[in-house]
């Protein structure tokens, strides 16, 4: 979640920072399942595909709390199929 990376919309820059342990908890939680390939970025990558607009705060941390294993699986199996997302090594 860096803050020149290509993913990061400018509205975003402002809470990248705030919120960067919300998605490092939520990805713990992920691998807690058995989802050990995520990783922060990638979460944070889904995470920007799903925000509504306007954007505030609350409604990135919603997104961020709601997210479920297989709605990120279904976004990574999406993004494999168009081959716009790298897979991780391991998978």
């Amino acid at each position: 979640m860096a803050v020149d990376d290509p993913l990061m919309h400018p509205e975003l820059q402002p809470y990248a920072d705030q919120v960067r342990w919300l998605c490092e908890a939520k990805v713990e939680e992920f691998r807690l399942m058995g989802y050990d390939s995520i990783d922060v970025d990638s979460f944070w990558a889904y995470v920007c595909t799903r925000l509504p607009r306007p954007l505030s705060l609350h409604r990135l941390v919603d997104v961020i709390l709601s997210a479920k294993p297989n709605d990120y699986m279904t976004y990574v199996t999406l993004g494999a199929f168009r081959g716009d997302l790298g897979m991780p090594d391991d998978v």
